[in-house]
């Protein structure tokens, strides 16, 4: 269960001196005690003179400073609610430091005890009866066929060709009844059952020694490592086009995390048209002639009948996939490229990106794939209800590899929402982020304090008693902020309330349905056999699934939703910032599977728009 006091006090420290700091407010307060109040009738009434007018810079920055009433200039207080927030001055200031730390690549710390080496492993011919059927029938009967046990699976084989199952069955969190006979049933839990017969006694007692042994639940999602070798048959480079941010690696011989990790930015010149990618393009000598571009813009447009909750430039992809290779130091004539895509694109933008992939840099090969459905690869499965949040929510429930289409769901609200919200808050403390530079900050405060709280009535109410129990301070002091700025962030009930939105959108305004309203209702867009497995595979992916007490909070709130005899899993891999790109890496392995998604520059070349007819089939 999610600790939120000691995740307060980790990313706190000390706010100060407690003894020295109500020692000076002491003072404080005698001095104004014996401070004789300054007669009003004696402070000159305010110039009729219109007052200066204030200089921008093109970040929001105000240059000059502001004029000072003679109420203020003679030291009458004001209220509160009369102070404005301190404006921080970033026109000048170089955020590379804070943003080196937002896009570092890292494996994330994984508690999990892995405990596959306990499993045995099996295979061999036994006898079964189809799918949920109990009792064979003259037309029902039983068929031999090959089976194997393995990593939680129970796999079995229609033909000799046994590199593809016909059907399968997980162990993992089921059961095995004896049913005499030599007659085992395999029971998945999630609404499938199975019944085999073995040949004989002996490698009866093996069986079920070998099923029952993977009926453990273990991790389901796939382990990756930091780097690996290259993969030594195939030359793949996937490349995940995120709203955030854009990961980009060579394929290893196992599943591993990106090799570079950039903004999604460009910084396109006024007059000399260069282009400055990524981290680089937010220095300050760099923006200040520059206009900033982000490749991949929220778009509500509707094409065809598909909703695209993004735009993609493509003007400045070319640029991009550039320098991606020089980054990787890679010839882009010797690779296939996989591409993660944040949305299924149109044929205008896909046919866009392989002219640019095979034209100018005479790739291999290209396949693109949504980020949602190579998430689930991440998790070892073909089933489930993907849950990815980054700057907007999708949630796809797919079976056996098929998208459900009518469950689908896709938001216009994601992690901005969070931010925004935090920010409001700061703006109550005093603190003041305006310009898209400072709001780098607010994400980086956001993504050290701010967590999904169990019980936001009963959190907020404890907040409201005792609120110094519930601060966070994050320090801003490694960052080379100008000397004015501030060098910390405290707050206390934005911590929680922030990110509170997802399941009561009515504290961010909206009137949108929550997210886990959302996954219920993809779970019931299901055909009713397969609810129950549903409910037990629900898979989350993206950055702001990684705040803390989020997937624990979103478990709780379907558990509500759920009938009572129904239980309900939600599966967060430590590594799911990452989940589409490693997704890939694993879809990527089978190269059975490689070889038919992807098209090959000479059949785009001979072929046009008429090749991704083997995407929309797969």
């Amino acid at each position: 269960m999610f600790d939120h006091l000691n995740f307060a006090k980790e990313v706190c420290g000390n706010m100060g001196e407690p003894d020295n700091i109500d020692k000076k407010l002491s003072d404080t307060e005698n001095s104004l005690k014996t401070q004789k109040p300054p007669d009003l009738n004696k402070i000159p009434l305010r110039s009729k003179t219109p007052p200066r007018k204030k200089k921008f810079s093109p970040f929001g920055d105000v240059i000059d400073d502001r004029d000072l009433s003679p109420e203020e200039a003679y030291g009458v207080p004001l209220d509160d609610d009369e102070i404005a927030p301190h404006r921080i001055n970033l026109i000048n200031w170089d955020p590379t430091k804070l943003l080196n730390v937002l896009y570092t690549v890292k494996l994330e710390k994984d508690t999990t005890e892995d405990i596959s080496h306990q499993f045995v492993n099996m295979e061999g011919l036994m006898e079964k009866l189809p799918m949920n059927k109990k009792k064979a029938t003259l037309l029902k009967t039983w068929k031999r066929r090959f089976f194997r046990a393995k990593d939680g699976w129970l796999h079995y084989y229609e033909t000799s060709n046994r590199d593809k199952p016909s059907d399968s069955v997980q162990l993992m969190g089921g059961k095995i009844d004896d049913l005499g006979n030599r007659v085992l049933g395999v029971d998945d839990g999630r609404g499938r059952f199975l019944m085999v017969r073995c040949p004989t006694e002996k490698e009866y007692g093996q069986w079920k020694l070998a099923l029952e042994s993977q009926t453990v639940n273990n991790v389901t999602y796939v382990r990756p490592v930091m780097s690996s070798p290259p993969h030594p048959e195939k030359k793949v480079m996937i490349i995940d086009i995120g709203s955030g941010g854009i990961r980009a690696g060579v394929m290893g011989a196992q599943p591993c995390l990106p090799q570079m990790f950039f903004p999604s930015v460009v910084a396109k010149h006024k007059t000399t048209q260069e282009l400055v990618i990524g981290i680089d393009a937010y220095k300050p000598e760099i923006r200040k002639n520059s206009t900033l571009i982000k490749l991949v813009e929220p778009s509500n447009k509707v094409d065809k009948d598909h909703f695209r909750p993004f735009a993609i430039d493509m003007e400045m992809m070319s640029a991009v996939f550039d320098y991606i290779f020089k980054g990787l130091k890679a010839d882009s004539a010797k690779y296939w490229i996989m591409l993660s895509t944040p949305y299924k694109l149109g044929d205008a933008a896909m046919s866009s990106l392989m002219k640019i992939l095979t034209d100018r840099f005479n790739v291999k090969g290209v396949c693109m794939v949504m980020q949602s459905l190579l998430a689930l690869y991440s998790y070892n499965a073909t089933s489930g209800i993907i849950v990815d949040i980054g700057e907007r929510m999708e949630i796809l429930p797919i079976f056996d590899g098929v998208l459900i289409e009518g469950g689908v769901s896709r938001q216009s609200y994601g992690g901005q929402k969070i931010a925004d919200s935090l920010n409001s808050s700061l703006v109550e403390h005093k603190y003041n982020f305006v310009t898209p530079v400072d709001k780098l900050l607010v994400r980086y405060v956001m993504e050290q304090s701010c967590y999904a709280c169990e019980n936001y009535k009963d959190m907020k109410s404890k907040c409201d008693k005792d609120s110094d129990s519930y601060k966070s301070t994050v320090y801003l002091n490694n960052f080379d902020l100008p000397e004015d700025a501030h060098m910390s962030v405290t707050h206390d009930i934005s911590c929680f309330k922030s990110a509170e939105g997802f399941f009561n959108t009515d504290l961010w305004g909206m009137d949108y349905p929550c997210v886990h309203k959302l996954i219920y209702q993809a779970i019931q867009s299901c055909p009713m056999d397969n609810r129950k497995h549903m409910y037990r595979a629900i898979y989350l992916s993206g950055g702001v699934t990684m705040l803390p007490g989020f997937s624990e909070r979103l478990q709780a709130e379907l558990k509500k939703l759920a009938p009572p005899s129904v239980l309900v899993e939600v599966h967060a891999s430590p590594q799911r910032y990452y989940s589409a790109f490693i997704g890939a890496g694993t879809l990527l392995s089978n190269l059975a599977i490689s070889e038919q998604i992807f098209i090959s520059s000479e059949d785009w070349k001979k072929d046009g728009v008429a090749t991704f007819r083997r995407w929309k089939a797969s």
